[in-house]
């Protein structure tokens, strides 16, 4: 059964000026209540220009026929409760595999693991919990949702062309075999990949299952055969080297890795309540932003008692789980501080300008505490909405993080200043020393 094409209306828009969304979107809504429906209408008519909504409830019409053609539309928003018999989850098993399926978000009023990590099993693109739903955060999911499923159907057609058959369809049940002396433990490891859901020059991020006890967990593989400059194997199986030493509650659980003759892999935890770049973006309050400050200096604690400096510290490198804990991820150019060989140029500027520590925007030697600085810029978006250093291009916002002064926060934040101006301190010995002492001077400002 058709969607009633009565229910469809297109609705305009400005979106907000700092966010991209596609120029045009065909949007599909089952949900068996009409006043959510209206409400989620609403929200996507705020942000999203121009989108063509159709509505389906599925009480009055049913499950949809065979000759449903889901190719219709650009994405779906799917209720987890349809009718008294059947759910969302229900809906997805049957219908996901279909041809020209679109990237659909499962909403949700029940926020746990086990619903986020079947959801996306089944095929949905994200799972979605209602109470954290507002216009800006699902309009920037359902964008960006779309937007890695054109990029993913581009790459897979680009593959055809250049193998014969789909990448995915290559890695379907790939069984990783351990041919490396103490690279994680020997026999056989198998995956099943469930979606891209990342790509870099040279790896690719699945979500997969672990075929030998059905665990959720996030897929790092890098095709070695490749890869010409070996240095980038040696990044790779660093970035694994490092995250298996951690045991911490703050920082990413590492499952998993190894080596075989064509392919390097890591197998890490799979968190289904986004990162604190999204929570930035929607408003951090203020016993928040010392909470999370709190839990993010207990997982520098732990990554620099191993002697490792995170180097990338920034808001979408910082991962939460469903209970809403959080933890440090993305280890790709940590490093440890004895080694004696460093994989990057000598002088070249390493991690993200926005969040840079002076000493890494001079290419100068770095240590924890250029981590601490990091999480400094963080303290400041979190209490203020906005970024410390703001600049038209990179180099400009380089040189700021060099010489321009530490900003103020307004007036009623003043009592976080002291703290701000001694994570921001250009010169290293002028910071808080540790993340132990950053954790104290938090309790203190916490009991004031």
């Amino acid at each position: 059964m058709r969607t009633d094409p009565t229910a469809r209306s297109s609705v305009s828009a400005s979106p907000p000026p700092d966010r991209r969304y596609p120029a045009r979107l065909r949007l599909l809504i089952i949900d068996a209540s009409r006043e959510e429906s209206s409400r989620l209408r609403r929200l996507l008519a705020t942000v999203l220009p121009e989108v063509e909504i159709s509505e389906y409830d599925p009480e009055q019409q049913g499950a949809p026929r065979a000759d449903f053609d889901w190719s219709e539309y650009d994405a779906v928003l799917l209720d987890h409760l349809l009718t008294p018999g059947e759910t969302g989850l229900d809906w997805l098993a049957r219908y996901a595999r279909r041809p020209a399926f679109p990237p659909t978000i499962l909403l949700s009023g029940v926020g746990d693991d086990y619903a986020a990590a079947r959801a996306i099993k089944l095929g949905a693109a994200d799972y979605l919990r209602k109470q954290d739903i507002d216009a800006s955060r699902l309009g920037g999911l359902i964008a960006e949702v779309v937007e890695d499923a054109r990029a993913a159907q581009a790459v897979d057609t680009t593959v055809r062309e250049e193998r014969g058959q789909p990448h995915l369809e290559i890695l379907e049940h790939l069984h990783l075999q351990d041919t490396s002396p103490g690279l994680a433990k020997q026999g056989s490891i198998g995956y099943r990949f469930v979606r891209l859901i990342g790509q870099g020059s040279s790896s690719r991020v699945y979500l997969a299952e672990r075929t030998t006890d059905g665990v959720t967990l996030v897929l790092k593989v890098i095709d070695v055969r490749g890869v010409q400059d070996t240095q980038t194997i040696e990044r790779f199986m660093r970035e694994a080297e490092i995250v298996s030493g951690i045991r911490s509650p703050y920082v990413v659980r590492f499952y998993d890795y190894g080596l075989t003759q064509n392919y390097g892999y890591i197998a890490m935890e799979f968190f289904t309540r986004g990162d604190l770049k999204q929570r930035i973006e929607h408003g951090v309050s203020r016993s928040d932003a010392m909470l999370y400050l709190r839990h993010i200096a207990l997982g520098l604690h732990a990554i620099h008692a191993e002697g490792i400096v995170h180097r990338d510290l920034k808001p979408g490198n910082i991962m939460f789980r469903a209970d809403d804990s959080l933890a440090l991820a993305d280890f790709g150019i940590s490093k440890r501080l004895n080694q004696t060989s460093d994989l990057t140029n000598l002088g070249s500027v390493i991690g993200t300008p926005n969040y840079l520590s002076p000493e890494q925007a001079m290419g100068q030697p770095v240590d924890h505490r250029a981590d601490l600085y990091s999480a400094g810029v963080m303290l400041f978006e979190m209490l203020t909405g906005r970024k410390p250093y703001r600049a038209e291009n990179a180099s400009a916002l380089v040189y700021q993080h060099v010489h321009a002064d530490v900003p103020r926060l307004p007036d009623e934040l003043r009592m976080y200043q002291p703290l701000v101006a001694r994570l921001l301190a250009k010169h290293p010995d002028d910071r808080t020393q540790t993340a132990a002492a950053l954790v104290d001077a938090i309790d203190r400002l916490r009991t004031r």
